[in-house]
């Protein structure tokens, strides 16, 4: 072959492409190897690239330019009538009758970019792989530790506990031999010594036994009625000769008339009494005073002050959490575990209240709370006791076959007032949401319905204003009553101006409901009720569990698991078999706000609340009502929406932990098993 005619083949077959440097986007030449690929001219630089702009083919070009020695080799893909190709470029720099040349080179290695992301994505899939595989054993050993750290704090509450009695005991015993060597003042003084130290240690075995509590998550509180004035006298003496040993004195006023009211009065003594000691640990002189005012009926201000060394601002932040203790002067020769504060916090959470700090280095440190204590009458019959435990006496064949429509999207708390009413000979109706409800109000004429507020698709005050628009002659014209059904804080969803009469209900039935209240509203539409409790926020705390002996409260022998199966027995027998069901809706609701939670679905994850908090007071779970009130409330009062997360989150998990408790207790294996 004639070289003139190779060239021409060579030039004609392999794929290139030229441009003048002085105008590369105007002039171009390719080869007909390269034009064939393409369904468009190929006139200018930008006809390879088409509707898509690549920009490395013009910096490519002016790079060979502005240094026209360089080896310039790069990777471009063009869209052809072959598909999205890639080709190799060498660019080359020469001049021609004076006038400059890019040349490019072009190699097709589509296959080998192809295998290049093959193999790029294989590694990716390999180290996901890998990463999976991590995570789960990662999980696996957390799972582990979590179990061990589970099984110490149990072993370390039964630990405590077994402590407690030969403790108490040593106590009883010194005041014996007091009482016996009166005057023997030698005696005595090793007497008072073996004392200190018992009460010490007492002090001591309470803060673990209730944190290790708090860590299992089975602290409760046992409200009965009790005496405040005796419950500071006891307080006092207990911490009087820890004060005196130290050379301190203790302080203790109760500026209040109230006496006798409803509350765990152990508690209440323990949180006192570890905040006294706490400031006569780090009191060198001086002492610790503690003032007890009466707000109102039913509130009280509780305010702890010591003259100690006081404590620096950047502490104080810490100055609740466990194992928390700072090295003083002052604070040297007496014993603690720096869980005193942390339970001292944890306790008054659980009653309700809300402790705060302040403190002046060198000048002192003040520790206020506040409680709502329900007063109780000295004869043993208190105010709120008569509300929840006292059966009303009622003629209920007054209410046999009257038409009764309940609403709920709980399908527990339907069963529930359903399962009353119909103990009351009630022909009862079920809706399960507002526009269901609306529906059956038109087709039929009922007597009363119990409308719960918070619903899907329409809520209980729109079914209500359906309702007014009704002709009283027609559909309406058997209503005598309409309820009002809220788990907690229904006021709140009121419209501004208005009130739960101008809205057409007649009263408010605050869940958990029991039979005593809806006989209290139904007879209160025939004029003849006895007062209904309307208190839809502090409801569940009327809600009385079975009393225990002061004396035994500290014995704990009633876990979370327990305490629900005294609480069950308060339930009518045919309710007993709604349990299992609850736990198993309980745990796919707790799935479903797990869920919300990663999408930040904060409405969702407040409706969620509300109706898990709903089903949780049929059953009086006085503990699960107060996290998931807390979750409804993080959701609006929480501006930065990682804290949010981080707090919905830790509430979450405590319910998971003790829906898992409560699996484990043989009351649930027990009703699953009549259920089958």
């Amino acid at each position: 072959m004639e070289k003139q005619v190779f060239e021409q083949w060579v030039m004609a077959e392999t794929l290139w492409w030229s441009c003048a440097s002085e105008k590369p986007e105007m002039i171009l030449q390719s080869s007909a190897a390269l034009q064939s690929l393409f369904d468009r001219a190929l006139s200018r630089l930008g006809d390879l690239t088409g509707n898509g702009e690549t920009p490395l083919l013009h910096l490519k070009v002016r790079e060979i330019i502005e240094n026209p020695l360089k080896d310039i080799r790069f990777v471009c893909a063009y869209d052809t009538n072959q598909g999205k190709l890639s080709f190799q470029h060498r660019l080359k720099f020469f001049e021609q009758d004076g006038q400059g040349v890019v040349f490019a080179e072009c190699v097709d290695v589509t296959e080998m970019v192809q295998l290049e992301r093959e193999i790029v994505d294989a590694q990716g899939r390999l180290s996901l792989t890998q990463l999976y595989e991590r995570q789960a054993l990662l999980e696996e050993q957390n799972r582990i530790i979590q179990e061990s750290y589970c099984k110490q704090s149990r072993f370390l509450a039964l630990l405590s506990h077994e402590l407690r009695s030969p403790l108490l005991g040593i106590n009883s015993m010194v005041g014996q031999l007091k009482s016996l060597y009166a005057n023997d003042v030698y005696l005595l003084e090793r007497l008072k010594v073996i004392n200190l130290t018992a009460e010490q240690m007492i002090f001591l075995v309470n803060d673990i036994l209730t944190y290790s509590q708090t860590e299992y998550e089975s602290v409760t509180l046992h409200p009965r009625r009790f005496s405040l004035k005796q419950t500071f006298d006891y307080v006092k003496q207990l911490t009087k000769s820890i004060a005196t040993d130290k050379g301190v004195f203790v302080s203790l006023v109760y500026r209040g008339e109230q006496d006798w009211v409803f509350g765990d009065s152990v508690r209440l003594s323990q949180i006192l009494i570890n905040l006294i000691v706490n400031g006569i640990k780090f009191t060198p002189m001086g002492g610790v005073s503690v003032e007890v005012r009466q707000l109102e009926q039913d509130n009280f201000s509780f305010v702890v002050t010591d003259s100690g060394e006081g404590i620096e601002e950047d502490k104080l932040k810490q100055i609740f959490d466990p194992f928390t203790q700072f090295k003083t002067e002052g604070a040297t020769r007496t014993m603690g575990s720096g869980l005193g504060l942390s339970v001292v916090k944890h306790l008054i959470d659980l009653m309700g209240g809300e402790i705060a700090v302040t403190s002046t280095v060198g000048v002192g440190t003040t520790f206020s709370f506040s409680l709502r204590l329900p007063a109780a009458e000295e004869n043993g019959h208190g105010k709120i006791e008569s509300v929840t435990t006292h059966a009303v006496e009622t003629d209920t064949l007054h209410y046999r076959h009257a038409k009764v429509l309940v609403v709920d999207d709980s399908k527990i708390n339907r069963m529930v007032l359903s399962g009353y009413l119909r103990e009351l000979g009630c022909d009862v109706h079920e809706a399960h949401d507002g526009q269901e409800a609306w529906n059956m109000f038109q087709q039929h004429q009922f007597e009363y319905v119990f409308l719960d507020i918070q619903m899907p698709i329409m809520d209980g005050f729109k079914v209500m204003e359906l309702i007014q628009t009704l002709d009283h002659h027609g559909a309406a014209a058997q209503l005598k009553a309409v309820f009002a059904v809220t788990a907690g804080g229904g006021e709140e969803l009121i419209p501004q101006g208005k009130t739960l009469a101008s809205l057409g209900f007649s009263r408010w039935l605050v869940k958990p409901i029991s039979k005593e209240q809806v006989l209290e509203l139904l007879d209160s539409a025939q004029g003849c009720a006895v007062a209904v409790q309307d208190k839809a926020d502090n409801q569940d705390e009327v809600v009385l569990p079975l009393l225990v002996d002061e004396q035994d409260d500290a014995d704990q022998k009633t876990e979370q698991a327990g305490r629900l199966v005294e609480d069950l027995q308060h339930i009518p027998a045919h309710f007993q078999n709604l349990f299992s069901p609850f736990v198993e809706e309980f745990k796919q609701n707790l799935v479903q706000l797990e869920q919300a939670l990663k999408a930040q679905q904060w409405h969702e994850i407040k409706a969620l609340a509300h109706y898990m908090k709903g089903n949780c007071m049929v059953f009086q779970l006085q503990v699960w009502v107060a996290l998931l009130r807390e979750v409804e409330q993080i959701t609006q009062g929480e501006p930065d929406e990682q804290v949010r997360e981080a707090g919905i989150q830790a509430h979450v998990d405590a319910l998971q932990s003790a829906v898992k408790h409560l699996e484990n207790h043989q009351v649930f294996s027990h009703n699953s098993a009549k259920d089958n």
